[in-house]
């Protein structure tokens, strides 16, 4: 699970964890109190009308499809 931390650098807000909730904690964060030293994996840049946590949409938006499979053996 990832959760909001304090950057030790710019001392603005940043993220922790496993990396697959990144969004959800940008979206908790008030607007230009994100910190921009570390990357925020799954969250369009600002400005970018993209959804970057919907993949799938992005994906047929560009013609495309991802699929996933799972043999067992």
């Amino acid at each position: 699970m990832c959760y909001q931390v304090k950057c030790g650098t710019c001392g603005k807000s940043t993220w922790a964890g496993c990396g697959r909730h990144v969004a959800s904690v940008h979206r908790q964060i008030s607007e230009g109190q994100h910190c921009a030293c570390r990357g925020w994996p799954g969250v369009a840049p600002a400005g970018d009308k993209a959804a970057a946590g919907d993949s799938a949409a992005g994906a047929a938006a560009e013609g495309s499809s991802s699929t996933s499979a799972c043999t067992i053996l």
